[in-house]
Order: structure tokens, then sequence, then C-alpha cells
């Protein structure tokens, strides 16, 4: 920090002077004497000085001490200080016992980081001077030993209140020492700006205020007027400082509203009486803009005025302050909201839960809009948000007494109750129930909890939840002629969509684990190079297509469950492969979006790896590319921090989304899966163009350090291509259909 200079202070002559210190012979200069042999260091830590250096310091007002910056020993004190401290002897331990009276260094020390260009200013509050000093430091070196040379000076501002005759220097100081402290805190900032103003000018109050538009997402204000020709706005109170001293009733203390409407308008500095009370209003202005104002009540008149030339720069800090504040507040809010709806996201609920969790009582409300792939697929994304702002603006109005209602993710919203008696609760969630299924161009599922303790909050959206997909099964059997995604999709299904029964199908050995070869193609012949880990499901000796199973249960959300289930498989087979002496490959994984977002997901896959001792670079994993488009952020980060740890990442269905590029400049990939999709059409016809676009696609893979893969290849043409374009490996009916495990193994 640089040198705040305090008009007429010996000690700041001195420490000027000591400033300009380059070498020894210049300080033998300085100081007015050509001997400095009896400057030393001795072994009991003492520093003598000169008598004239001695008579300089002591008598001078300030306190001076030197100490050694490695143990921080006190090595000289001034007389006025040992006075002040009342000691009998100078040198007796440390500055921050006889100074601080700890027993350990402050952690606000500066010394560490003091240089010889600069000085270093700190507070010292609550010392055994028992008084508020600067501290003025500075480091000098002398026979291979660093000093600190410290001047303690008594501030001018005594008990925070301004003097009549203090200098400009002397009333900005302790704004700047509180902007520097509390810079990354801004509350605290404005609110310690707002006490240390109101006690200096012996005011009633200080109120600090911040500009608002009173608009809402469709711009319009809360009174329901357009505001396409005038944009209204107010200034609203977020902080409150009053003097604890007086009597003085903090209940419901605003600005009185004209004094308000007019920083508005003329944003210039005023004095208004108002019944009698006496206020001075302040506008805070960051290039003209107005950010906010500051309003101070019946402050004392002579030390005002004394005050008065300080204002901009005062306001200045203020404004720079309340600039980061909405700054901070922005950033909250846009990593807090979803940004189509505007309600709160999957995060905010989980930064809430513990506020909620307070709550000794609290309904819970899970809505799924029905059927949104299929309304996207045949009338577009527009229409599929347009049904999401919908849901979101009658939740609004039909929890309109509570803020706590989120949208968790595509189609999926939570409102939360709290201290809502259970009969209410039941008629709102009636109520909610026969709206969302009344006809609208939409319907939704709707699932409700009620409980008695906020502190079970957790079990309570479980509970909600696991109610929604009993109500949307019933949507599923309804409308299962008309929704193409559910068609082929058996009450069977439907009956499997709950965790206790996934778990119970998982033991019974329901789930298989199947392998699916990739063979390496580049060569004279073809080698096994790994396999993929497919599942199906067999209930009562009757076959679940993957196609039927996997979407209804990502739909359900619990996809994870298998997902862990054939990682945790492949682990298992592969040590007891290795513990035989046998030769395994890398098999890689699939896993949902809905897994990879999980809090728990690389603390799971780790978990299962140490179980095993299995390294993660023999189970690759295989995310879909469609991942990437609803949770792109979070798969970046998840990416990121998996390769880390040692996994090859895989993406699943290449050349199918529309992110294709842009997943591969995002993500932290080891592979691509092309999607079968592309492979079918490969000597079909007119190919040409599928050639050139793979055969690009390929190279650049290639340079970017990345290894193809085919899926589906199905007849040698295929594979000739695919080799020809310098694809690495391919996987497919042509070589191999997916097998059981000892048949893989075998081809080893």
């Amino acid at each position: 920090m640089a040198d705040n200079k305090l008009d007429g202070s010996t000690a700041d002559v001195l420490l000027n002077d000591l400033n300009d210190f380059k070498d020894i012979e210049s300080l033998k200069s300085d100081l007015g004497f050509d001997n400095l042999d009896e400057v030393v260091y001795n072994s009991s830590s003492s520093f003598d000085i000169s008598e004239i250096a001695d008579l300089l310091l002591d008598n001078i007002d300030e306190f001076v001490f030197i100490t050694d910056a490695a143990s921080k020993n006190i090595v000289y004190i001034n007389k006025p200080l040992t006075e002040a401290l009342g000691l009998k002897q100078p040198f007796v331990g440390t500055c921050y016992s006889i100074i601080k009276g700890r027993d350990e260094p402050c952690k606000e020390c500066k010394s560490i980081c003091s240089n010889d260009d600069k000085f270093h200013i700190n507070t010292l509050v609550d010392c055994a001077l028992k008084d508020d000093f600067i501290i003025k430091s500075r480091n000098i070196n002398l026979y291979d030993r660093t000093y600190i040379i410290n001047v303690a000076i008594q501030k001018k501002i005594k008990h925070s209140v301004v003097d009549l005759d203090t200098t400009f220097n002397d009333v900005i100081a302790p704004y700047t020492i509180i902007f520097s402290k509390n810079i990354h805190n801004p509350d605290i900032l404005l609110y310690r700006f707002l006490e240390h103003l109101g006690t200096s000018i012996d005011a009633n109050a200080v109120f600090m205020y911040e500009h608002v538009q009173l608009t809402d997402e469709n711009g319009k204000n809360k009174s329901g007027n357009d505001q396409s020709d005038v944009i209204k706005s107010k200034l609203t109170k977020i902080l409150l400082w009053t003097c604890q001293k007086k009597e003085y009733d903090v209940a419901h203390q605003n600005a009185p509203v004209d004094i308000l409407d007019s920083i508005l308008t003329e944003q210039i500095v005023k004095n208004y009486t108002h019944e009698n009370d006496h206020y001075c209003a302040l506008p805070v202005l960051l290039d003209e803009k107005i950010l906010g104002a500051v309003i101070i009540k019946n402050a004392n008149e002579d030390r005002l005025k004394t005050l008065t030339p300080c204002f901009k720069t005062i306001i200045n800090l203020m404004a720079s302050a309340l600039h980061n504040r909405i700054m901070q507040a922005e950033i909250t809010n846009y990593s807090n909201l979803d940004p189509l709806t505007k309600l709160k996201n999957r995060k905010c609920l989980i930064t809430d839960i513990p506020s909620l969790s307070v709550a000794k009582k609290l309904g819970v409300i899970f809505i799924n809009v029905n059927g949104l792939k299929n309304i996207n697929n045949t009338s577009g994304i527009d229409k599929g948000d347009t049904i999401l702002k919908k849901t979101a603006s009658l939740l609004k109005q039909l929890l309109h007494q509570s803020e706590y209602i989120y949208r968790l993710g595509g189609d999926e919203f939570i409102g939360i109750y709290p201290d809502i008696d259970e009969h209410e609760f039941i008629l709102l969630s009636d109520m909610i129930k026969a709206f969302m299924s009344s006809d609208k161009g939409f319907s939704a599922s709707v699932g409700t909890s009620w409980i008695n303790s906020g502190m079970t909050i957790q079990n309570a959206i479980n509970k909600a939840e696991s109610d929604m997909y009993t109500e949307k099964k019933k949507y599923y059997r309804i409308s299962k002629n008309e929704n193409e995604r559910y068609r082929i999709q058996n009450d069977l299904i439907f009956d499997i969509l709950e965790p206790a029964k996934i778990q119970e199908l998982i033991a019974q050995d329901c789930f298989k684990v199947l392998y699916q070869p990739k063979f390496k193609i580049q060569g004279d012949v073809a080698q096994i190079a790994g396999a993929e880990a497919l599942v199906r499901l067999i209930i009562n000796d009757k076959v679940i297509p993957p196609d039927d199973f996997i979407p209804a249960l990502e739909s359900a959300h619990y996809t994870h469950l298998i997902d862990y289930f054939v990682f945790e498989t492949i682990c298992k087979q592969m040590r007891e492969r290795l513990d035989k002496g046998e030769k395994i490959l890398p098999v890689s994984c699939n896993f949902s979006r809905h897994s990879i977002i999980r809090p728990e997901f690389k603390t799971k896959l780790k978990e299962i790896l140490n179980k095993y001792d299995i390294t993660p670079n023999y189970i690759p994993l295989e995310v879909s590319e469609h991942s990437s488009t609803e949770h792109h952020k979070e798969l970046v980060e998840v990416t990121e921090k998996l390769s880390k740890e040692g996994f090859n990442i895989s993406i699943d269905d290449f050349g199918t989304a529309h992110a294709n590029i842009y997943t591969l400049a995002d993500l932290t990939v080891s592979e691509i899966k092309f999607d079968k999709k592309l492979i079918d059409n490969l000597g079909k016809g007119d190919d040409e163009k599928l050639t050139t676009i793979l055969g690009v696609l390929i190279t650049m893979c290639k340079k970017l350090g990345i290894k193809t893969i085919a899926e589906g290849v199905e007849d040698v043409v295929q594979k000739e291509i695919l080799k020809n374009l310098g694809c690495d490996e391919i996987q497919g009916y042509y070589y191999s259909k997916p097998i059981v495990e000892d048949d893989y193994y075998s081809k080893l």
C-alpha cells in the first residue's frame, strides 16, 4: 500500500529520510554522524544506536520500535513507547507479545510483504496502548539481517469522531483502510463505511439505498403496466446504521420518499428538513450513472461541514464497493437461476436446503412435464421451451407465497412450502394436481409430500419424486398409443421404475452384462482391442430390449443404479481374471447424463476401482454426445476431473448430435465413436459426401491425438472403407455380436 502522509508528523519526516536508505554510507550521512561502529547486533538481540539517534527518537511524539523480521523480537523501543507500555527494560520479548499481548504472531502482520520501496500501513486495534493507532512499517537490511522500522501514530480521528482541525488526508485515511481490508466483502465494506461516516459526524442514522428498476422478466413493472414508454425505478434500502448511544427507534426506519425521488431526478448533494429531522442526501454515482444513495439523518452540522470537502472521494469509494456488490449479486443470480424460466436451479436448491431444514413443517411438490421430448421432436424446441415457461409461470402463481420454487433441469420442477399445515398443503396440492392435468395444451405429473420436521427434507423430496413417478406411470399407460417413445413399453417396465425394485432385479441377476468386442483394423490382420460393456434385462425369461427399458430408466432418473452395477461387474470380472494370471484388455462402460452430473459420481467410481484394485485406464467411460447439449458445463467439469484421475473419456454416438466439433474442442476426450447411423450408409449407393466427411473427421482426430472407433459395422465393404480412411477400431456384427464374458475372454 502506498505511503499515506499525515502532514506535520515528525515521524513521517524521519521515515521519509529512512525511505531513501540505499546502503550503509547513506545511512551515516542522513543521520548526521560519521561513525556507525556503535551500531551492533549482539547475542541478546539488542540493537544499540548512537546517543544522537537515541536522543532524536526519544524526543518525538510518535512511538517507534524496531523488530527483527525473522524472530519478531523487539530490538529497539524509543522512550515514549517504553513509558506508554510501562516497561522497566526495553528488550523483553516479541512485538506481538509486548504490543498486542498475544502468544503467537499476528495474522495481519504485514512484515512478510513489506519491501525497500514502500511503507505498509496497518491498524493496531485492542493493543496494550488501549487506543487505536496506525502503524507504518518498512524493512531495512543491516549486516545481512533484516529489521523492520515501525512508527505507531495515534489517529487524529479519535473514537471515529472528526476533529475540526483535521486535514483531508486525515479524514480519508480510515476509509482507505476500511476499503483495503474488506474489498472482497462489499456488504461488510459498505456497512463499515456507514458506521465510520455516522460516528465521525455524530449522526442519528445513515441509510444506504440501491437503485433498482421495477420490471419483471416480461418487461412489465410490478403493477402490471407496460414499460415500453417509461421505465420506472426506485431506491431500495439495503443497509442501515444507527447510533447506539442515542435513543433511536430503528424499526421501520426509511428515508422520506420525496428525498429519494429527488436523488433519482436531480442526482446532486442536498439538505432536507422533514418532520423536524434534518437529512443530507448523497447520490452514489459511477460514470454518471446512479447506483444508489446515502442518506444521513441529524448529523452534527459543524462536523458535516468539515466532512463536505471529502464527500466526493468518500462517495467514489462507496460507488466502487456498491458496484462490486451489484456485480457479485448478478453473478450469484446467474449461477443460481435457470436462464429459461428465471426460477431457482438445482444448485440453489442445494444451497437452500440447510435453511429449509430448520422449518417446523413443510410441503414438497415435485412436477414433471409429460411428453416433453415428444413435443420437442414433433413441434420443435421452441414449443417445448414455451411449455416450460408456462409451467414455471403457473407454479409461481399457485405457490405465490413461497420463494422456494426450482427448475431442477429438463422437464422437472420442485416447489417447497415451509411452515404450512398439513390440511392446507393437501388442499393446495390437490388444486395443483387438478390444474396441471387440465386441458391447456400440455399436462404434468405431480407428486407431493408433507413432513412435520424440516430436518428430514431430503426424505420428503425423495418421497414426492416417487409419488410423481407413480402418476407418470398412469400417464404412460393412458397415452402409450399417442406417445411414440413409450408405445412399445408395457406394464412390466412401468413396474420396475422404483429404486427398490431395480435393486431387487440386480440381486436376482435379471440384468445381464455382455461384451461387444472392438477390433483394430490398421494392419494385415484385425486384432481384438477390447470391448464395450452392454446390459440386457431378462424378466420371467422375457428379454426386454435396451431401447425399451433404458429410456424408461432415464426418464425416472434411475439409470445411475444400472450404470454403477455394470461398472462394478466389469471391475469384479477383471479382478477375477487377473487373480488367475490371465490377460485383460480395456472394457468401456456407458454412463447416462443423469449419472454423470450426480455429486457422488467420481467418488463412486474411485470407490469401486479401489475395491477391486483396478486402474482407471482399463475402463474408458463412454458418454453420449447428447449429454453435452443439456448439461454441457457439468460435463466439461466432470470429464476434466476424471481425465486428471487417469480415466479415458470416450464420446459415444458421435456425428448424430449438433455439437460435434464443439464437443471435441471443449471436452477432455481420448476417443470418439461414430454412430451406427453414419456407418449404415457407407458402401450403399452414392456415399461420396459421407466418406469425405468421415475422412476429414478421422484426420482431424489424429491431429488431436484422439482415437476413432466405428460402431455398427456389418459388412466387409464398410470395414474396408473405414480402414482406408484411417479409422483405428471397429465394432459390430461383421466381427462379433455381443457375447458373454467367457466367450469374450476366449477370444483373447
